[in-house]
């Protein structure tokens, strides 16, 4: 983004202008002034959706797989098990949008030719089956040395690994970027990771609002109970 330019537009339409667009830019201006005042709040706010959506994961997908999996002669730290769902993830997400790119390559080659031609996804499919199931079997019964943090990096920034290949091929080996204009590998990618991260939190947040519902129900039962029977409750 050119921030010259924008403030440079910003400045000629105040100046073109007629006195509702000046009063209207100055009210947008002074609710953004308000929006940054109050973002402190709203940071805290998040911070807690945030890390009851990690309490979540952990309570509810770390520590059962954990256990469970030792059943089965799977063993697995917590580092490894971090590391294997992100891995996952990206593995998984990263063929699903792979898949979608070559679709909408082939519709454009169709479209461009008059010959509708379909890709073939096997592979797409068999490698997002196959490889999160030959990673956790490694974790599970091998004792690997794991770099998270390069894992972190591959989760962050694995569409630049799906789409310079792309862009390196199409400038000096003649490929052609046939989706390039109509699917965003970048967009996709985020939206699916940022909707799965959601999704946790959103969970996370209802299991805290259950049960936040549930101890105060049990305390009133406990109190009628005792009206009931004439006892006193003990302390906590």
């Amino acid at each position: 983004m050119n921030f010259d330019k924008e403030i440079g537009e910003f400045k000629s339409s105040f100046r073109q202008g007629n006195a509702l667009t000046k009063v209207t830019m100055v009210m947008g201006f002074i609710l953004t002034l308000t929006s940054l005042a109050e973002l402190s709040s709203k940071i805290v706010v998040w911070k807690g959706f945030i890390l009851s959506g990690i309490e979540f994961y952990k309570s509810f997908f770390v520590e059962p797989v954990i256990s469970i999996a030792s059943i089965a002669g799977l063993h697995y730290s917590e580092l490894e098990l971090h590391v294997a769902t992100i891995s996952s993830i990206c593995i998984v997400t990263g063929m699903r949008i792979q898949a979608i790119g070559q679709q909408v390559a082939f519709r454009e080659i169709s479209e461009r030719y008059g010959n509708e031609v379909k890709p073939n996804l096997l592979f797409y499919w068999v490698v997002a089956v196959v490889a999160p199931i030959g990673l956790w079997l490694w974790y599970g019964f091998g004792n690997p040395t794991i770099y998270p943090w390069w894992s972190v990096f591959a989760a962050l920034f694995f569409p630049v690994f799906i789409v310079i290949p792309k862009i390196l091929m199409a400038k000096f080996a003649g490929y052609e970027f046939f989706e390039q204009n109509n699917f965003s590998y970048f967009k996709s990618y985020y939206i699916y990771v940022g909707a799965l991260i959601l999704f946790i939190c959103m969970l996370a947040a209802i299991n805290s609002g259950i049960r936040g519902d549930v101890e105060p129900s049990k305390e009133a039962a406990e109190v009628s109970i005792s009206l009931v029977i004439g006892t006193e409750l003990k302390p906590a």
